[in-house]
């Protein structure tokens, strides 16, 4: 009885042995799983916490772009400045969008390298491709506009040029005219007078006395610089500082008179400037 108690006893021994055993390796492969499974969580929340960093950085260059296009045609104080404004702005969001799709490639290669089959993202992405492909194509439309309003403007501003060049001669045409029209009319009204004694209108060829006491008045060489260049629209008087005149030009009576001062100095007024200067532009007046 005592070896039969004995047998069982060691026989209890032995499988509580090998069940202590088994519970230990069964421990042993639960602490490794739970390693692993912590492990692959903690990549996958770095993987996903990289892609949002990732899509972050996408939708804020996608809000970056709607406000510079917001902005695109409404800065620059003059046609120069604005243009270039546009053209710098137009580079700017191009810049962006290229960033943008660097980055959109990125994170859609991360997903096809972790094997990640995340529908939800998968759709954002396909989403995001859209959208920047819906921008692409809107600035792309927005750089043909841009290069025909250039074109137009260059055709505007060789036209302008070619107006301004026509209107410059036509100018200078109307300025020539009106100047060679106001010489000729100042040639038309200019007038000339001179005044002195008998001896000095011979000395400057103003009167010559003839054969039989005849008198010529201007048929010789006259001294051009004795005369007073005057105009006839203006000239209405003429102070002669003498107490008896002569007038040896034909000048119609009744288009002039002799009027004396208190002293009996005569003024000459002409008093029909269009009469009197009727037959000569030339007036001679001999002072005694």
């Amino acid at each position: 009885m005592k070896k039969l108690l004995l047998a069982i006893g060691g026989a209890a021994l032995l499988s509580l042995g090998a069940c202590n055993s088994s519970y230990k390796e069964k421990a042993e492969q639960d602490s490794l799983r739970i390693a692993e499974l912590t492990s692959n969580y903690e990549q996958a929340t770095s993987f996903n916490d990289s892609l949002m960093l990732l899509m972050a950085d996408i939708y804020n260059g996608l809000d970056s772009i709607n406000m510079q296009e917001g902005l695109l045609f409404n800065s620059g104080n003059g046609e120069h400045d604005r243009r270039a404004e546009v053209r710098k702005n137009l580079s700017a969001i191009k810049a962006r969008l290229a960033q943008n799709q660097q980055l959109l490639n990125q994170m859609e290669q991360r997903m096809k390298d972790s094997g990640n089959k995340n529908a939800v993202l998968t759709k954002t992405i396909e989403q995001m491709k859209e959208r920047l492909q819906a921008q692409e194509d809107h600035i792309a439309q927005l750089e043909n506009q841009l290069a025909v309003a250039n074109d137009s403007i260059a055709v505007l501003n060789r036209t302008v040029a070619q107006k301004d060049e026509q209107i410059q001669v036509q100018t200078e045409a109307k300025d020539a005219a009106f100047n060679a029209l106001n010489e000729a009319d100042q040639q038309l009204n200019t007038v000339y007078y001179a005044m002195g004694s008998n001896k000095e209108l011979k000395a400057n060829g103003l009167i010559e006395k003839k054969f039989l006491g005849q008198t010529k008045v201007l048929k010789g060489d006259v001294n051009e610089s004795y005369f007073t260049k005057a105009d006839k629209r203006t000239l209405t008087s003429i102070p002669t500082g003498a107490k008896k005149i002569k007038i040896w030009t034909n000048m119609p009576t009744g288009s002039y008179q002799e009027v004396k001062n208190a002293e009996g100095y005569i003024t000459l007024e002409i008093t029909n400037p269009q009469a009197f200067w009727e037959f000569s532009p030339f007036l001679v007046i001999q002072l005694d």
